[in-house]
């Protein structure tokens, strides 16, 4: 707009005249300010010779004002036509020369333009329009009545955009010009627009829209000649138009829409009769003012964008593309060599006209067109781009030629995927790697230079958005959408946050415009991507992928709370990470739900990965959004559970470094599985064996988890109980037993689940007695292990007690179980196929009575075994209730009834264990159910008795000795009569036993049964107390002091069946010491009250005390030596001469060579005295 106020001073003489000129226009403007046109006469005044001011630029600062006094007059005038006075507005010239109508409308339509700025004289111009179109023209009148109150609408309360204004107002003008339909009052109304040249600045909006309504005045000009003339003038002189590029470009742009071919034909004869020899760094054709090659490939820009759509494309490669081409060739040599041109306004210009022909060829459409220059154009854009420094942002040439490629690649013919991507990814390559913007923008020397090159980092990231989003939407395969957002995905995730940024604010926006995606385009993976960068480092990367994160649910079409979300979205400006993560959750609560299922994998997969590499609080982010989505969407997963678990476990070698991310990890494995338990179950007892670190670190995740703890512990229990259906155990069983040590171990509580796991675990136990764990179902990966690991993994008995000792200390914890009397030795007895039935019994009696509703349970389940088909469960089985067999409450609430006929049947199995276990069994029956005993005496007692004979198994033999003593303690001699003499004859064959218990288990049967010796069996007894006597007079000294102990008890209970109270004295002698006596000194004092007695005893115990001598025990073979010689000292003559003298010296002699010094002493000593009872008798030896 001119600056000008009033008429400029023509070269004022001096400074006193310029003074005075300056003071004369501030008192002229006072005046129009203050002055009231419609004092009386003042209207005669005014008017019409107000109107010559209108037109003349001096005049341009006083418009505001004389156009509101035009106004007060016309709107007075309008006042007194109502009321039917006389007029005193009448159009007399007189000597006044006032403006013609088409001066007038071509100054008051530049004018208008002013009032898209907000100025007062343009809405003052647009307003004298509206009254003054009688003035104008008279066909006017009705046009303008309803159009222009239409074109003020926008300006009312607010500015309105210059483009649009511009657009109105040329409408307005196109509309106007056919209404006139006045050829010669058209031409004239294009030379006063020609004459109003040179009122308004080159820079200015006037100008600007001068041109344009030049062109479209001209465009609207019947008289074809005149046409063709008037654009042949503008290009042989193009001076007269002050910026003679803009200018005839908008002309001839303009011109073009109604004179396409005059144009074009005009054009090339002005090409044609020019010469292109001149200086290519002039780039003139001819004369210093005229056009260069430049400007008129820049006119063919403009006339391909105003040029009818119907005619455009017939003439668009021949007359316009090839034109362009042409010229830009002949500007890029020197000397006729094509060279890397590196003129910026060259450049510019080339690319402004191809981006110009890009937008024609597009608004045509035309289906059918293919662009045969599309190739050729794309490549020359991508050059420039390539050109361009990668540490600078100095020209506009990116920002424009991304422009020209995005118009351009939506032509056809179509470019292939790998074209698309190519593109992109060059443009990418040359823009997302630029230095921060601050450091772009410290290159620039002024703060205009600064402002400026963040002016083109604006637009030129504008202009790559546009370009991918125009790319990736006008593709209708979702899967090169796919392949086109990949190429951003390195840049989302760089280091440099200044490169995530830019690379946010792009794709951002892609995503937030209206546009719909292919149908099967798949948001999962980019919404995995783009959310956790909701808590990036930067605000605007927060926004950016917040924005973007919504923007993919509205391409697919799928509703949000738009609202709520953008409220939430402008929270992350703060920089408070805490405020971040709750606002991220917010967002992930919300739009997590909308995930379509089928994408979930997708979208967890890109959470994990993020979980590996990104910043500390975009893994947090990372975390809550997977967290999210399995919590909404978990349910629905079932189809896609092992492929989401295989990602999982695939990301937990990386994410064990991570902390924070691995609890992620571990968080999200518990939710599906609150979800899914029996299918996470299934899936991670896949895991070859033994379990590696990160299975159990699962596992007990999910323990500790409490959501899905109570659920895991019922999901393994149900797994194992049918792994152990058929009484057989497998791998699966076992991998089983191995994560349920893993789930206890956390602490999990086994209340309520208890006995069914105890029982079975116990079977677990019993049925992989003895087995070897498969090789291949061993992890490869941990083929170095610990020794002691490696034998417990071959041995998986051993890990299932190991398991079950697991459980057994939790139970104990919360009170179910107490410790084993074995202490830890009860495991390694239950793991060994050889002890396992004691550590059952041990287990046993681990059991808390109190908790008897408990053992009851473990009853119940543990009661099939008695019947299963694997001989080791049976022994289990039989080995637990032995135990139990004992305590009375048992037997009052329980099974144990059921139970005992199945233990009587057992004692006949073939199995020796077996057998032992049922015996143990039906003898502790007498002290949990004594009547039962009685009731069943005879069933029990044959069952029992029958071990004695299985003289292969000690255990059997002794079992029953045990159960025998403790039945017969509840029988009367009348309940055991017909089994008596069977007892005791079997009884005493186990007084020399070499296992300890069986022969002190057989000495105190020996004294119950002295106990209950009827009236009928007392001769019998006494007999066999004879014959025993050797042995309980021996094992006084037996090497385990308990037997002693017996012997001494059953010697004083046997005595009196053989009439020798006397004896009582000597066995009293051991009782009240402390210490037993030396055992010569006993066995005299014995022998010689004995012989006093009963000789006969005597020479018994002579007769088989020979048998001892070769005892295994040193100790029993002394005291039959030091017994022996206290017989021989004590016999009578008569007995002594009955002596085998021969065999007694001989076997006394070669005791005196037996290794034990005690011994040979013995020996020694009962030669000598044997010999002197020779001497005695006067027998020789």
């Amino acid at each position: 707009m001119s600056t000008k106020n009033l008429e400029k001073p023509v070269k004022p003489n001096s400074q006193e005249n310029e003074k005075g000129e300056k003071s004369v226009q501030e008192t002229s403007l006072e005046i129009l300010k203050t002055l009231d046109p419609l004092v009386i006469g003042m209207p005669q005044v005014l008017w019409p010779r107000i109107l010559t001011f209108v037109v003349p630029a001096e005049y341009t600062g006083t418009l505001k004002y004389l156009f509101n006094i035009i106004r007060i007059l016309f709107m007075a005038e309008e006042r007194k036509k109502k009321d039917k006075e006389s007029t005193a507005l009448v159009i007399s010239t007189g000597a006044v020369k006032l403006p013609s109508p088409q001066q007038l409308l071509a100054r008051l339509l530049v004018i208008s333009m002013l009032a898209s700025l907000g100025k007062l004289c343009g809405a003052g111009a647009i307003g004298l329009l509206k009254i003054l179109p009688e003035i104008i023209h008279p066909n006017l009148v009705e046009l303008w009545k309803t159009r222009i109150p239409e074109l003020l609408q926008p300006l009312e309360g607010k500015n309105t955009s210059i483009v649009l204004w511009e657009t109105m107002l040329l409408q307005l003008l196109k509309e106007s010009l056919w209404k006139i339909s006045d050829v010669a009052w058209t031409i004239q109304l294009i030379r006063d627009f020609k004459q109003q040249m040179d009122s308004y600045s080159n820079t200015s909006v006037e100008k600007k829209f001068l041109w344009k309504a030049l062109g479209t005045t001209l465009a609207s000009c019947q008289d074809t000649d005149f046409v063709s003339s008037q654009v042949k003038e503008f290009l042989i002189a193009p001076n007269q138009l002050g910026d003679q590029r803009q200018g005839i470009t908008s002309i001839l742009g303009c011109c073009a829409e109604n004179h396409f071919d005059i144009v074009l034909k005009v054009l090339k004869t002005f090409q044609d009769r020019e010469k292109f020899f001149m200086n290519r760094c002039k780039g003139l054709f001819s004369g210093k003012k005229s056009l260069t090659k430049t400007d008129v490939m820049v006119i063919y820009g403009a006339v391909a964008l105003h040029a009818p759509k119907s005619q455009l494309l017939t003439r668009l490669d021949e007359d316009i593309v090839s034109q362009v081409l042409f010229l830009y060739g002949q500007c890029s040599q020197v000397l006729g060599m094509s060279v890397m041109n590196k003129d910026m306004d060259l450049q510019m210009s080339f690319i402004r006209s191809i981006t110009e022909i890009g937008i024609a060829v597009q608004d045509a459409e035309d289906e059918k067109f293919k662009f045969s220059y599309k190739e050729v154009l794309l490549g020359y854009m991508l050059d420039f781009i390539r050109d361009e420094p990668l540490d600078s942002l100095a020209s506009p040439v990116r920002w424009k030629a991304l422009i020209a490629i995005r118009y351009l690649s939506k032509l056809k013919p179509q470019l292939s995927l790998n074209d698309h991507l190519n593109i992109l990814e060059e443009n990418i390559r040359r823009l997302l790697p630029l230095p921060p913007l601050e450091k772009l923008k410290n290159e620039g020397e002024t703060d205009k230079d600064k402002e400026h090159i963040h002016f083109l980092y604006d637009r030129s990231m504008d202009a790559l958005g546009k370009l991918l989003r125009t790319t990736v939407w006008d593709n209708t395969s979702a899967e090169d959408c796919q392949e086109m957002f990949n190429l951003l995905r390195m840049w989302l995730v760089s280091q440099k946050e200044w490169e995530r940024e830019r690379a946010f604010q792009i794709t951002a926006k892609v995503l937030t415009n209206d546009t719909e995606a292919p149908e099967n385009f798949k948001i999962g993976s980019l919404l995995g991507l783009l959310a956790p960068h909701s808590c990036d480092t930067l605000p605007t990367i927060r926004q950016a992928a917040a924005s973007s994160a919504i923007g993919l649910f509205c391409i697919k079409g799928i509703r949000l709370e738009v609202d709520r979300l953008q409220d939430l979205q402008e929270g992350l400006q703060c920089d408070d990470v805490e405020v971040q993560i709750k606002i991220s959750s917010k967002i992930a609560k919300i739009v997590s739900k909308l995930i379509p299922s089928e994408e979930i994998l997708m979208f967890l997969e890109e959470t994990l990965d993020g979980l590996e590499s990104l910043n500390p609080t975009c893994t947090k982010a990372c975390g809550v959004w997977m967290i999210a989505a399995l919590k909404e969407q978990g349910a629905t997963l079932e189809d896609q559970l092992l492929e989401i678990l295989g990602i999982i476990y695939h990301h937990m070698p990386v994410l064990r470094q991570k902390e924070e991310s691995f609890h992620f990890m571990l968080e999200a494995i518990s939710q599906i599985a609150s979800f899914h338990m029996d299918a996470v179950v299934a899936n991670l007892l896949q895991k070859p064996l033994p379990f590696d670190r990160d299975t159990k670190t699962l596992w007990k995740a999910l323990a500790e988890n409490p959501a899905s703890s109570g659920k895991l512990l019922r999901a393994l229990i149900d797994k194992l109980g049918n792994g152990l259906e058929d009484d057989l155990a497998g791998i699966d069983a076992i991998s089983v037993a191995c994560a349920i040590h893993e789930v206890v171990s956390t602490g999990s509580p086994v209340t309520g689940l208890y006995p069914e796991l105890f029982t079975l675990l116990l079977k677990l136990v019993s049925c992989t007695l003895g087995q070897k764990m498969p090789t291949t179902t061993l992890n490869r990966r941990r083929r170095v292990m610990p020794q002691g690991e490696r034998q417990q993994i071959s041995d998986p008995s051993r890990l299932s007690a190991t398991t079950l000792k697991c459980v057994q200390a939790q139970a104990m914890r919360e009170g179910l179980a107490k410790e084993s009397d074995e202490g830890d030795n009860v495991w390694t007895l239950l793991s060994s196929p050889g002890t396992h039935h004691l550590g059952v019994c041990a287990l046993a009696r681990s059991m808390t009575v109190w908790q008897h509703g408990i053992i009851l349970d473990i009853m119940d389940q543990l009661l099939p075994s008695l019947t299963s088909s694997s001989e080791n469960y049976r022994i289990t089985g039989t080995a637990f209730f032995s135990e139990l067999m004992k305590e009375p409450i048992l037997w009052k609430h329980g099974n144990l009834r059921e139970v005992l006929i199945l233990m009587d049947q057992s004692a006949w199995d073939s199995n020796a264990i077996l057998r032992q276990m049922a015996i143990r069994g039906l003898g502790n029956t007498a002290s949990g159910a004594p009547h039962k005993v009685k009731k069943h005496k005879q069933i029990i007692l044959e069952s029992v008795i029958r071990g004695l004979y299985h003289l292969a198994r000690t255990e059997v033999v002794c079992e029953s000795l045990k159960a025998l003593k403790m039945i017969l303690e509840l029988l009367t001699d009348r309940d055991i009569s017909f089994y008596f003499k069977e007892i005791v004859l079997q009884t005493r064959t186990f007084f020399e036993d070499e296992q300890d218990d069986v022969r002190l288990t057989a000495i105190l049967l020996f004294e119950n049964l002295a106990r209950l010796t009827g009236r009928k069996w007392k001769i019998f007894f006494a007999e066999e107390v004879k014959k025993s006597m050797i042995s309980f007079l021996l094992h006084l000294w037996d090497p385990n002091p308990k037997i002693g102990t017996a012997c001494r008890d059953v010697l004083i209970i046997c005595i009196p069946f053989l009439g020798l109270q006397e004896l009582y004295g000597v066995l009293d002698h051991l009782l009240d010491g402390q210490d037993l006596p030396r055992a010569r000194d006993f066995y005299r004092q014995f022998c010689v009250k004995l012989a006093k007695k009963n000789q006969e005893i005597l020479w018994i115990l002579h007769t088989h005390s020979f048998t001892f001598f070769s005892s295994s025990w040193e100790m029993i073979r002394s005291a039959a030596v030091k017994l022996t010689d206290a017989i021989v000292l004590n016999l009578t003559n008569q007995y002594v001469e009955l002596l085998d003298r021969e065999q007694l010296t001989t076997r006394l002699q070669a005791l005196r060579q037996d290794p034990c010094i005690s011994v040979q002493r013995a020996a020694e000593a009962a030669l000598q005295t044997l010999l002197r009872r020779y001497k005695e008798t006067s027998i020789r030896p």
